[in-house]
């Protein structure tokens, strides 16, 4: 009994682990999103991540950030707290340029990697955590101009 109790304890323990950590999924097999920090600065948060293009040559990627297009979703944020955080309350910068439309691509070398920043503007206190980030992408040299294509980072903590 003791042994079966010890091993429900870890398995329940391994599995709040597993949930806990913050996964990440790319819109196409030719790009790598990583997510390198997040932090709180005042009412806002920033993510740090590293966008690299693992194609064989350099492209123009669009990461659309808070902006809404024809046929396009711009980036959006859900918190752990139920708020979503969507249109001019998402920011995108790529390589200490800020995004501001959707005609906004910046050159990604191939594999190279290249830091992005996505800051969320004025998060609930009551949040410690983004259950989802969708920060979409445009690439037509990399196919990748579907409607909704999008990196996504799951379980993204920042208290």
């Amino acid at each position: 009994m003791k042994k079966l109790l010890i091993t429900v304890i870890a398995a329940v323990a391994f599995g709040a682990v597993a949930f806990a950590q913050t996964t990440a999924t790319t819109p196409s097999q030719d790009l790598k999103i990583q997510l390198k920090d997040s932090r709180i600065v005042g009412e806002d948060v920033e993510l740090t991540l590293l966008v690299t293009n693992l194609s064989s040559s350099e492209v123009l990627i669009n990461l659309v950030g808070g902006i809404y297009q024809t046929g396009m979703g711009g980036s959006v944020v859900y918190d752990n707290d139920g708020n979503v955080y969507e249109l001019g309350r998402v920011l995108v910068s790529v390589a200490n340029k800020t995004l501001t439309d959707q005609y906004s691509a910046t050159t990604f070398p191939s594999k190279v990697p290249v830091k992005c920043h996505l800051k969320v503007l004025k998060v609930a206190k009551e949040a410690s955590a983004f259950a989802k980030v969708k920060l979409c992408v445009l690439c037509p040299q990399l196919d990748v101009k579907n409607i909704g294509a999008c990196f996504e980072l799951n379980n993204v903590s920042f208290k």
